[in-house]
């Protein structure tokens, strides 16, 4: 018990350490976008699948959620004005992206269509290039088509639409935290760097 008390003191002192070589100030490396933070802490990740830097992002991901307070779960929030000038297929992805979520299936999923679209260069243009990903994933086109056109996907997706406008989100990936503060990603030199201020802010007021 001893040696494990010895063990982990070091562990903390070094991620205390690590968040102190940082400095964050409001303006500069995030923008305060709401007058009071979620009853819940939370960290969100806007993206889009049609974005080639959040598939870039995308590997980061296990590792800033590993970095978070136990139980906080990092969240994705699915823009809709990508890809632009086809309104139907900006609508049509948010409720893809619910539906992978309400299907159980969002983490193989989403890394699937980022596969998918940035590597092997598969078009998707229509609704039914979407399914395919589902249905190689033991999804069926009926249980797909059916899941796109409920009013639960409709309802959900009218509402991620609304999220990413309140909170003033003109770039993708952009960190959102405790609904509040908005990290100005492009200020960010390195992963650590994005841990530290995500941590900082989720204990700011």
């Amino acid at each position: 018990m001893r040696m494990r008390f010895i063990y982990i003191i070091p562990l903390m002192l070094l991620c205390l350490l690590a968040q102190a070589q940082f400095k964050f100030e409001e303006g500069k490396q995030y923008t305060v976008i709401a007058e009071t933070k979620t009853a819940q802490p939370e960290v969100k990740e806007f993206f889009s699948f049609f974005c080639g830097h959040c598939f870039q992002f995308e590997p980061f991901m296990d590792s800033l959620q590993a970095a978070l307070p136990t139980g906080l779960k990092l969240e994705k929030s699915h823009v809709s004005y990508m890809p632009q000038n086809d309104p139907e297929m900006q609508q049509t992805i948010v409720k893809a992206f619910l539906t992978m979520r309400e299907m159980g299936k969002e983490k193989e999923l989403v890394r699937q269509f980022f596969a998918a679209y940035h590597v092997q260069g598969v078009e998707f243009e229509t609704q039914n290039d979407i399914k395919k990903i589902f249905e190689a994933n033991d999804i069926s086109g009926s249980q797909f088509d059916q899941m796109m056109t409920s009013a639960s996907i409709a309802s959900k997706a009218k509402a991620m639409v609304a999220l990413w406008e309140e909170k003033q989100i003109e770039s993708v990936p952009t960190l959102v935290v405790n609904g509040k503060y908005r990290i100005n990603m492009g200020t960010l030199k390195s992963l650590d760097e994005m841990k530290a201020i995500t941590l900082e802010l989720l204990s700011k007021d």
